[in-house]
């Protein structure tokens, strides 16, 4: 794989990242506006943990 290659998959795979986390943020948010799921109940749904589904709710994790 030439150093292009590497480049042009790191990228691909952050972007994918931030996607991944970006949907998780909005989850987090639109469930906790919701106000039928506890925090841990909001974590096992979305597959994230209780501390991420925290920093949302806390304002610690926003959108970019």
């Amino acid at each position: 794989m030439g150093i292009e290659e590497a480049i042009l998959k790191e990228v691909e795979e952050k972007g994918i990242e931030q996607g991944i986390t970006l949907k998780n943020i909005k989850g987090v948010q639109n469930l906790l506006k919701q106000g039928k799921l506890n925090i841990q109940e909001i974590a096992e749904v979305l597959e994230v943990s209780i501390d991420f589904v925290m920093k949302v709710q806390n304002r610690e994790i926003k959108n970019p």
